[in-house]
């Protein structure tokens, strides 16, 4: 009887085209082994040898130490199907139980030295050492200058490196220490020298407690570049030893390699999967070109993921096209709370290069020391939208380095609250249109705080042609804090926003970074806006000696001299509440206004407000991401996808998978 279920239920597989068939993959060993229901592989990657175009490699619940390579591409139409048993927990590892012979070292602390024979993942995208504790991280975590640091001349200890390993007891996770001296309960050290693994388990005896060491650098990644048709579906991963990205456009050594690896690929779906605990970070969806080769990266989906708790970044991609990332659930990221100079690989989406990308109806929440979105190095004809921002360690999206005329950049109706720094900010960046989001609830900070923030911080591009329409500002303050436009800055768009602020507060701020190094000191600039603003005499000094701030009055009349006429249409409201209830996900929304009379900027690209609904292209759209948007107290339920999950918690598998 459970055979002729499974039969029926995987027919619809095997039919997609006359001669796919399914390929069974079970975690026992048989005798005989033929990827049949009766005699079914018992690794995933025996299964991957011999599917081709339309097969279906389907994976028994279980757990599954080893690297899938993918070796052949699938078809338009007939993809290659990797599949776990729906319902079921199908468990990919990249790390193996370590049951060795324990050196009491006294004190709680134990120590080994791993055979190599567990290290027996030998693909050859591996430049250095298919062992993770071999490697050293290319830049230091939990912002410690190390080794790494000092070679690049910004200083540090030649002495404190961190490995691509990671040790895991009864399931959680131990923390590396550089130094044998910081073993502390629940910690490890390895010692290159000797190739031991020190543990401080604390009261616990190691003889009686489950231990596994990463033993494999990757889970699930192609070796030949530019496979295209391929399907992932409902697997977790965990647990393999990656390295951090620094630099990856400049060697292979530091590659963009996640645990889940598209390698250049096209056309792959990625689709209701989890994926934790990886040293660094979770996919990598894009190119780089290292060696005069072009490769497609293009039209892969991520959709209905669980990326969670990994060291540094959820996705990451670089030169892609036509990409999709939408209904994921982006939690926790960047544990390892990489921060500092060469540590900018990490974010919960990180994209270069994103050409016609589309990130949307993702939950992205409470990232460590990071932010939600980070759109770098060119982003032509992309779009954020309708995304959940929130209690993120940086600012909710970052976007850099571009230099584009308008409109090249949307990013629209998203819901961006209570993250660290900003709900957006910018430097050498231009041409993004940001229209009808909520961006709100920033603490103010001695640099940070701005709802919109836009600087120059480098002479590589250009900070001009943004865009602002149809917003709503609360909670952040000063609102909106732009540089100077001139130099490397220039011509700005603003209008048609809402803003919970004063007529009296200086919550407009003029900033001096319009170059690097700046154009004036900051007597001149003061004494520049002085000029400008001749018949104001309460201009208020600034006291990082970077900006003026302004009210609204005055904001205007800046532009005004400039040739702009910014926020003409726009109102202030002071009273405006916005508070965001993650055990639910309810967001109140307080308007203390009539909405009767708003005003708007029409954009027949940005046709859909956050529930998908039809926005009024008659200049009569309402503010904010929310067309049914009302004076008085608002409850919306923001996040009706995948469960929102407790820390090191899983999904109910029989729930998650569809």
């Amino acid at each position: 009887m459970l055979m002729l279920r499974l039969t029926l239920l995987f027919f619809f597989f095997t039919s997609l085209c006359l001669n796919a068939k399914t390929i069974y993959v079970a975690n026992k060993k048989i005798t005989k082994e033929d990827g049949s229901l009766n005699f079914p592989f018992s690794s995933i990657q025996k299964a991957t040898e011999r599917a081709f175009p339309g097969d279906t490699i389907f994976v028994f619940e279980g757990i599954y130490r080893e690297r899938v390579i993918p070796i052949r591409s699938g078809k338009k139409d007939k993809p290659i199907v990797f599949l776990g048993q729906p319902g079921k927990k199908v468990i990919i590892k990249g790390s193996d139980a370590w049951t060795p012979n324990w050196k009491d070292e006294r004190d709680g602390v134990y120590s080994a030295v791993p055979e190599e024979k567990l290290f027996n993942d030998l693909a050859s995208d591996y430049p250095d050492s298919h062992n993770p504790f071999k490697v050293n991280l290319a830049s230091t975590p939990y912002q410690r200058q190390g080794k790494r640091e000092l070679e690049r001349g910004y200083g540090g200890d030649s002495t404190l490196v961190y490995t691509c390993g990671q040790i895991f007891v009864n399931g959680k996770q131990f923390l590396e220490v550089p130094f044998k001296k910081e073993l502390v309960s629940e910690s490890w050290y390895y010692e290159s020298d000797t190739e031991k693994i020190y543990i401080h388990f604390g009261n616990l005896k190691p003889q009686k407690q489950q231990v596994e060491i990463s033993t494999r650098r990757r889970i699930f990644a192609p070796v030949k570049r530019n496979l295209g048709y391929i399907t992932v579906e409902g697997f977790l991963m965990e647990h393999c030893g990656n390295q951090y990205p620094t630099n990856f456009w400049k060697t292979d050594v530091w590659a963009q390699k996640g645990a889940l690896g598209l390698q250049a690929g096209h056309d792959w779906v990625i689709k209701r999967n989890v994926i934790r605990h990886v040293k660094t970070f979770a996919i990598d969806a894009g190119h780089v070109d290292l060696n005069g080769k072009k490769y497609e990266a293009s039209n892969n989906i991520i959709e209905e993921n669980y990326i969670i708790e990994n060291g540094s970044a959820g996705i990451l991609s670089n030169s892609s096209e036509n990409m999709i990332i939408r209904n994921n659930v982006l939690l926790r990221n960047n544990t390892m709370q990489f921060w500092g100079m060469k540590r900018w690989e990490q974010a919960a989406i990180k994209c270069h290069h994103a050409k016609n990308g589309f990130i949307y109806n993702n939950y992205i929440a409470d990232n460590y020391l990071t932010y939600g979105v980070w759109l770098d190095n060119h982003f032509p004809d992309s779009r954020v939208s309708r995304n959940v921002i929130v209690n993120n360690g940086k600012s909710g999206i970052f976007l850099e380095m571009s230099d584009y005329g308008f409109d090249r950049l949307f990013v629209d109706n998203n819901v961006i609250v209570g993250n660290t720094q900003n709900p957006i900010y910018c430097h050498d960046v231009s041409g993004a249109t940001i229209m009808h989001n909520l961006l709100v609830n920033t603490p103010k900070q001695k640099k940070f705080g701005q709802g919109y923030f836009v600087r120059q911080v480098d002479p590589r591009t250009k900070t001009y042609h943004h865009s602002l329409y149809n917003n709503i500002f609360a909670g952040s303050y000063p609102v909106l804090d732009f540089n100077y436009p001139s130099h490397r800055s220039g011509k700005q768009r603003i209008d048609f926003n809402i803003y919970d602020v004063d007529n009296a507060d200086k919550a407009f701020c003029i900033n001096k970074a319009s170059d690097d190094p700046f154009p004036w000191t900051h007597e001149e600039f003061y004494k520049l806006i002085e000029k400008e603003l001749i018949a104001f005499n309460d201009l208020e000094g600034f006291s990082d000696k970077v900006r003026v701030a302004l009210t609204f009055k005055q904001w205007k009349a800046f532009w005004g001299v400039h040739n702009c006429s910014n926020d003409e249409n726009s109102s202030l409201h002071p009273g405006i509440k916005v508070e965001y209830f993650p055990e639910n996900h309810e967001l109140l929304v307080f308007i203390p206004f009539k909405l009767n009379k708003m005003t708007s900027k029409n954009h027949d690209f940005v046709d859909v407000d956050f529930w998908n609904q039809k926005i009024p292209q008659n200049g009569k759209a309402l503010p904010g991401p929310f067309q049914n948007l009302k004076q008085g107290k608002n409850l919306f339920k923001v996040w009706e996808g995948l469960k929102i999950l407790e820390e090191n918690k899983l999904p109910d598998f029989s729930e998650f998978h569809i």
